[in-house]
């Protein structure tokens, strides 16, 4: 694991450019897979929503990465630079709308429908990152963004059926991806002077507290089974975190939520391995969509 005492990235205006191999392994490497894990536990979510609501599932996944977190870290490491502790509390608080309305759009539509929809988050964070982060929007990211788009309507196309259910998650889809545009850009600030660690187990604590009156409905009895998709969503989301947290250190939010988005190729997948569901020609070709948006983006001049 990183270091937390020294792993503190510079701004960039103080910063020399970084390497294109830094960018691309440190940045897009690390985030892509932080991507694949966030595909798993997508899947696991949908499996363990069908026992408990997806705001207790979200707490346990909040409870259960931070004190993992606090039990390697031992405490140590964890104090925000002077002045952070307002962005610090924001990017909690937009990470945790976003991962609530997210799970509830997996419950109600399912992991594969649900990330679709969810993954044009990027969009939003190229919105706030050029707006609010200072960061540039070229020709080159356009285009990136456009594909992106275009991969999620391949794979949704004319023929989906929309239930109540299945509408009702994919309004939520949408509002998470809101949500998780300025989180990603306000992460990636945070990024530029906190450690990964720091970020994430700060954004873990305020996530906690935001969703632990779920659990105050009481519990439902807890399977040996249900204890284990539980602990796999904990270890997956908090691995995807780190490293999307971490790799936010070596790239730009726009970029670096391209890559991230690519975690529909492994749900949809995984989706149709654990259980049962068909995978279409359509979302072949919109996850290949989706790759050719992070190769554009990747192949944009060094930050």
């Amino acid at each position: 694991m990183t270091d937390v005492a020294t792993d503190r990235t510079l701004p960039l205006a103080s910063s020399p450019p970084l390497a294109r191999r830094t960018v691309l392994v440190r940045g897009m490497g690390v985030v892509l897979v932080a991507a694949a894990l966030f595909g798993m536990m997508a899947v696991l979510v949908g499996v363990a929503c069908r026992a408990l609501p997806a705001t207790q599932v979200a707490f346990v996944r909040f409870a259960g990465s931070l004190l993992v977190l606090l039990a390697v870290t031992r405490g140590r490491g964890l104090r925000p630079t002077p002045g952070k502790v307002f962005h610090i509390l924001l990017r909690g608080l937009l990470g945790a709308g976003s991962i609530v309305l997210y799970y509830h759009a997996i419950r109600a539509a399912g992991a594969g429908f649900a990330t679709l929809l969810f993954s044009v988050y990027p969009v939003w964070v190229a919105l706030f990152a050029a707006t609010l982060g200072g960061e540039r929007l070229d020709a080159r990211l356009v285009v990136s963004l456009a594909l992106g788009v275009a991969g999620v309507g391949v794979v949704l196309g004319p023929g989906v059926e929309l239930g109540g259910a299945t509408l009702s998650g994919g309004l939520a889809a949408v509002a998470a991806a809101v949500f998780a545009g300025g989180a990603v850009t306000s992460a990636r600030q945070l990024r530029l002077t906190e450690t990964s660690v720091l970020v994430t187990t700060h954004f873990m604590a305020v996530g906690a507290v935001v969703t632990a009156p779920a659990v105050l409905r009481g519990l439902p009895p807890i399977s040996p089974a249900l204890l284990l998709v539980l602990a796999g969503v904990v270890l997956t989301s908090l691995g995807g975190q780190l490293l999307l947290h971490e790799g936010l250190g070596f790239v730009p939010a726009t970029e670096g939520s391209l890559a991230a988005a690519t975690s529909v190729a492994v749900a949809t997948g995984l989706q149709a391995v654990w259980l049962g569901e068909r995978i279409g020609r359509a979302s072949f070709l919109g996850a290949g969509f989706l790759f050719a948006a992070v190769a554009v983006a990747a192949g944009r001049g060094t930050p």
